[in-house]
């Protein structure tokens, strides 16, 4: 038995088999690369879920930091309140005692 004669350069059937040799080695290459920037794109893709998931507990730690800002406003309102009235109060039990010492 010898080894196949090589097909004669202008045989239509082999050219044809080149031909789609070449076809599905293109194809192949191509269907690599897209399952790289498949890859690529899940894990884009997951990268945003992360964002989405911080900035979900961000916007979450604000509004309990906003919370707690409206908390210590209002005991500063009310302190302030407080301190004024006990102001008031000192300044007439300083007047009350003034006006005592003045008539004795």
């Amino acid at each position: 038995m010898s080894a196949p004669e090589p097909p004669a350069a202008d045989d239509p059937l082999a050219d044809a088999v080149d031909r789609l040799n070449r076809a599905v080695s293109r194809v192949g290459a191509r269907l690599e690369d897209y399952q790289l920037r498949l890859s690529a794109a899940a894990g884009d893709v997951e990268a945003a879920r992360d964002l989405d998931d911080d900035r979900a507990r961000l916007a979450a730690a604000l509004d309990e930091a906003q919370a707690r800002e409206d908390e210590l406003q209002a005991a500063a309102t009310d302190a302030a309140q407080a301190l004024d009235a006990a102001m008031s109060d000192l300044q007439t039990l300083l007047a009350a005692t003034d006006d005592a010492e003045e008539t004795a």
